[in-house]
């Protein structure tokens, strides 16, 4: 993967977070709860950042904020790479982690995960998973959607629901299934396993492509 190549997994988090609103940047605090980094890897990072030129920092009243450096030679560069590679799925990944133990697979996909979309069109996410609700999944987005300054249509199934309307071959997952997607949680083998037990389909799947 692109991002994995260039970035750690901490860079990766950071920089995602800090270019989706790059005026108003992040305090410490703030960028350690919304990421999941602990304060010496967090405080690492962001020096690491920062004296290379990519973020800049500014003290506001009694806290420091950081944000991107519109100055750096490869601002317009790098800002493209992280919305085009790990930016939307960081802020979602960061959201859902706390669930990660119930969902098998979460992706974004359709025109969201294309990047043709403005970014102020809503964020097409599925997820698939046991022993979650809706009412627990909403709780979890309204930050992420804060921060992206978008609307998230979540689609949850059961594992039980999934492979059924995938048996039943519902126009809606086959074409979902069809489509590019970026994965949140999990991966394309975490969603072929979760697909493996409709042996009677098999024959079926194989003409999908999944991207």
């Amino acid at each position: 993967m692109i991002a994995q190549a260039l970035f750690t997994p901490a860079q990766q988090k950071l920089l995602g977070l800090l270019f989706v609103r790059v005026n108003q940047g992040f305090h410490l605090n703030e960028i350690m709860r919304l990421t999941g980094l602990g304060s010496a890897s967090a405080q690492r990072e962001l020096k690491r950042l920062h004296d290379s030129g990519l973020i800049v920092s500014e003290r506001i009243g009694n806290v420091r904020r950081f944000r991107p450096n519109r100055d750096c030679m490869i601002y317009g560069e790098l800002s493209s790479l992280v919305k085009k590679t790990f930016g939307l799925v960081s802020v979602l990944n960061s959201a859902l982690a706390p669930l990660s133990k119930v969902l098998n697979v979460a992706f974004v996909y359709g025109a969201t995960a294309k990047e043709q979309e403005g970014m102020d069109t809503n964020v097409e996410l599925l997820l698939i998973g046991e022993n979650t609700s809706y009412g627990e999944l909403l709780s979890r987005l309204p930050v992420a959607e804060r921060i992206l300054r978008r609307k998230i249509n979540p689609n949850l199934y059961s594992l039980p629901d999934f492979k059924r309307r995938l048996r039943e071959q519902q126009p809606f997952i086959l074409q979902m299934l069809r489509e590019e997607k970026i994965y949140v949680l999990g991966d394309e083998e975490d969603l072929n396993r979760v697909m493996e037990s409709e042996a009677t389909f098999e024959s079926d799947l194989n003409n999908i492509k999944f991207v």
